[in-house]
């Protein structure tokens, strides 16, 4: 798999090398060469990057333009920003980029972190795609790309031949995911203990065993991103096991089997998940955030959502939300 590392002005190109090293190690423990990394921009023109924001600049020289053909895959790495002010009028700065990413090749795997994320949905990459990104970029990107299916409670999202992933050190999960994708789990467990890459962590809140079952088993998955992308007012078990070609039977029956739960109450969870996540990374008020997802009234919304967590929808967001993950507690 060749691999184009995207250089640009004001990109944070560390993650490349440090991307670029998990895959060599990789290639080293498989005893083949399975990724093939090249330097890759807007044009084969040298580009200065800064090792620190106020660092000296380093000159790196692209091999190949970002549309070669040979590329299969790009990582995009974020960009100096002061936050979310600062964010709308650097866009302007990448016009090219974000032109050449609109006529990338469907074929092409793209795969981005950090402020980066922001690049591809600009380049209308992301409509009706699940996307991550930096969670201080959550009203942001959540005003500006509507289209797009959030996920900022999560740290790594692959939709189709997109990964997002949020943080500086977003290109972490995406070289697990290729690494298991292409080598198996046995050579990734094997880099991870060598290289010391951390483990994944999580935030502990209420619906955290909700959060986690979406990972173990394809229909949970299935129904997971279902009840996300469905009206809270429209979840039924009829209407999903209609989409899911199987009978409301069968499917209550695979659900309970497992997750334990029935598949109503299970729906209700990931729904009330979906809303907590919206309390915790974005500013909206808990009526938008219910209006958002369907819910038939506030009233409704704040009842089902005490019920399933023991807190109100504003007590929830005092707790576990973006003022108390900044000061640490």
């Amino acid at each position: 798999m060749r691999i184009g590392l995207v250089v640009y002005p004001g990109c944070m190109a560390s993650g490349l090398l440090a991307f670029a090293e998990l895959l060599e190690a990789a290639n080293q423990r498989s005893g083949k060469t399975q990724f093939d990394v090249v330097w890759t921009g807007v044009n084969d023109k040298p580009v200065n990057i800064q090792v620190t924001r106020y660092g000296a600049n380093v000159s790196v020289v692209p091999a190949l333009p970002m549309t070669d053909d040979s590329l299969e895959a790009l990582l995009i790495p974020g960009f100096w920003t002061d936050g979310e002010d600062d964010l709308s009028g650097l866009l302007d700065n990448y016009d090219d980029l974000i032109s050449i990413l609109k006529g990338i090749s469907p074929s092409t795997q793209l795969w981005a972190y950090c402020s980066a994320v922001s690049l591809l949905a600009e380049a209308g990459l992301l409509k009706n795609r699940r996307a991550t990104s930096t969670w201080w970029l959550t009203d942001f990107l959540s005003a500006r790309n509507r289209e797009t299916f959030w996920r900022f409670s999560q740290t790594f999202v692959a939709d189709g031949n997109v990964m997002t992933a949020s943080g500086v050190n977003g290109h972490l999960p995406i070289a697990q995911a290729i690494i298991e994708q292409e080598l198996g789990h046995n050579i990734l467990r094997d880099i991870i203990e060598v290289m010391v890459v951390p483990k994944p962590e999580h935030k502990v809140t209420p619906l955290r065993a909700v959060n986690m079952m979406q990972f173990e088993e394809p229909l949970i998955r299935q129904v997971y991103a279902w009840v996300e992308e469905t009206s809270a007012n429209c979840l039924m078990v009829s209407a999903l096991a209609q989409v899911l070609h199987t009978t409301e039977r069968t499917l209550a029956r695979k659900v309970k089997a497992i997750t334990g739960l029935s598949c109503a109450h299970f729906m209700r969870l990931v729904k009330v998940k979906q809303a907590s996540d919206y309390l915790i990374y974005s500013s909206q008020s808990v009526s938008q955030i219910s209006d958002q997802l369907g819910f038939t009234d506030d009233t409704s919304f704040r009842r089902t959502f005490k019920n399933i967590t023991g807190y109100t929808p504003s007590d929830y967001r005092s707790h576990f939300g973006r003022l108390s993950f900044i000061s640490g507690s």
